[in-house]
C-alpha cells in the first residue's frame, strides 16, 4: 500500500450543515454575512443566488439553527397556501425561486414580499441563477426582487475549492489525503457543480473497482 494514498471506506454520505462546517472566502462572504445581517435584524429580506453545490442549502440551515427559538419554515416551492402561513412565522425561507415562472407563482410571491413587509417578518430567498436573469412577466414582482440586497455566490477560489474537496470526502467518512486533494485541485473543472459530481463519480468508480481513493486510480479514470 502506497503511504501518500488514501483508504476508501464504504461509509453512509453524512453532510455536515453546521456553522462551523461552512467555510468563508472571497467567494462566499457576502452570502454568509447577509445570514448573519437577517439573524441581527439588520436585514429584512435578502436573497441569495448561486449556481448548484454552492452550499445555498447549507446556508439556510445554519440561519435556521440561529434562529432555532423562532418560528421558521422553508420551502422549495411556493404554493397556494403559503401566503396563510407567513404571519404565523417569524423566517420564510424560499429555495428556488429561479421556478417562479415556470411555477406560475409570480403573483403568490409579490404578495409574499409585500406582507414580509407589512407585517415585519424575515424572508430569505435563494437562486441557482442571478436575479436579474430570471425571466419573469409581473412587473411589480420584477421591481420588488430588483430591490431586495442580493449576495451572489461566485465561483469557488483556490481556498474554498480544497476545502469542498476535503468536506466532501470527510462527508463520506474518508480521510482526505493531502496530496490527493492537490492533484485533484490541479485537474477539475472550477465549479462546484463540476467538483460535486466528479467526486461522487470517483468514489463510485473505487467502489465498482474494490479499490480505494488514489492517484493511481484517479489517473485510471481519468485514463
Amino acid at each position: 500500500m502506497e503511504k501518500s494514498e488514501q483508504l476508501y471506506f464504504e461509509m453512509p454520505n453524512l453532510r455536515l450543515l453546521g456553522i462551523q462546517d461552512y467555510i468563508i472566502t472571497n467567494s462566499n462572504n457576502l452570502a454568509f454575512d447577509l445570514i448573519l445581517r437577517i439573524y441581527k435584524d439588520k436585514e429584512v429580506i435578502g436573497i441569495i443566488s448561486g449556481p448548484p453545490y454552492s452550499g445555498k442549502s447549507h446556508l439556510c440551515k445554519i440561519l435556521l439553527d440561529l434562529m432555532s427559538d423562532k418560528r421558521c419554515l422553508l420551502v422549495d416551492k411556493i404554493q397556494d397556501n403559503l401566503l396563510n402561513k407567513i404571519n404565523s412565522n417569524d423566517l420564510i425561507i424560499i429555495e428556488n425561486i429561479d421556478t417562479v415562472k415556470f411555477d406560475s407563482s409570480e403573483e403568490n410571491l409579490f404578495h409574499i414580499i409585500n406582507i414580509v413587509r407589512q407585517n415585519k417578518k424575515k424572508l430569505l430567498l435563494t437562486s441557482r441563477t442571478p436575479i436579474a436573469s430570471i425571466d419573469i412577466d409581473l412587473k411589480d414582482l420584477r421591481s420588488r426582487l430588483d430591490a431586495i440586497f442580493e449576495a451572489k455566490i461566485k465561483e469557488p477560489d483556490d481556498k474554498l475549492m480544497e476545502y469542498i474537496i476535503v468536506k466532501i470526502f470527510n462527508d463520506r467518512q474518508i480521510t482526505a489525503n493531502p496530496k490527493i486533494v492537490s492533484y485533484l485541485m490541479k485537474r477539475l473543472d472550477r465549479s462546484y457543480e463540476g467538483i460535486n459530481k466528479f467526486l461522487d463519480l470517483i468514489d463510485n468508480f473505487s467502489l465498482e473497482k474494490g479499490k480505494r481513493i488514489s492517484i493511481k486510480l484517479i489517473s485510471e479514470y481519468l485514463g
